[in-house]
């Protein structure tokens, strides 16, 4: 969008829209958190080898909507940042569902190496290899979910704000 203003305030302003590329960020697993299975996991289960992983809907690998870009271990869990291939219808379908907050869940699909039983028949996994993350409806791990969706911003709020300041400014 270009904006000229007139020639009394000797002023252009040009605006480019960030891409609306498909990044999402999320909490794929919470940490020390049962889940619906009697599973938790603990902080130091997952070794990240730097490769993409599959972003998939519910778990389906015949749907799969994009990739995982990176992962690191913060302190409420762990932390996914992926992309949607905006190419793929159902990776467009997921999009909508998120910005329009039907769905929110991440889940996480794993190859369990070790683990520990814990008190009241819990099982802690204490290392294990991420295979995928999954965008769903319900996460069997309480807190684990989609935390930013990148957009494009509506500029028509921005446009009518300066379109009111060079009203302003030529006192009208």
């Amino acid at each position: 969008m270009t904006l000229i203003v007139p020639d009394t305030l000797d002023c252009e302003v040009r605006f480019a829209p960030p891409a609306d590329d498909g990044t999402i960020e999320g909490i794929a697993v919470r940490f020390n958190t049962v889940d619906s299975y009697r599973t938790s996991f603990d902080p130091r289960a997952f070794a990240w080898d730097g490769k993409s992983l599959p972003l998939l809907w519910s778990h389906r690998a015949d749907e799969v909507v994009g990739s995982v870009r990176s992962v690191s271990v913060e302190a409420d869990g762990l932390k996914v940042r992926g992309k949607l291939n905006l190419e793929v219808q159902r990776a467009r379908e997921v999009r909508a569902m998120l910005i329009a907050g039907d769905v929110s869940g991440l889940s996480i699909g794993f190859k369990r190496l070790k683990d520990e039983s814990r008190a009241g028949g819990i099982r802690h996994i204490t290392q294990a290899r991420l295979v995928e993350v999954s965008f769903v409806a319900v996460p069997s791990v309480p807190g684990s979910h989609v935390t930013s969706v990148r957009t494009v911003p509506d500029l028509s709020i921005l446009n009518r704000s300066i379109t009111n300041a060079i009203a302003a400014l030529k006192g009208k």
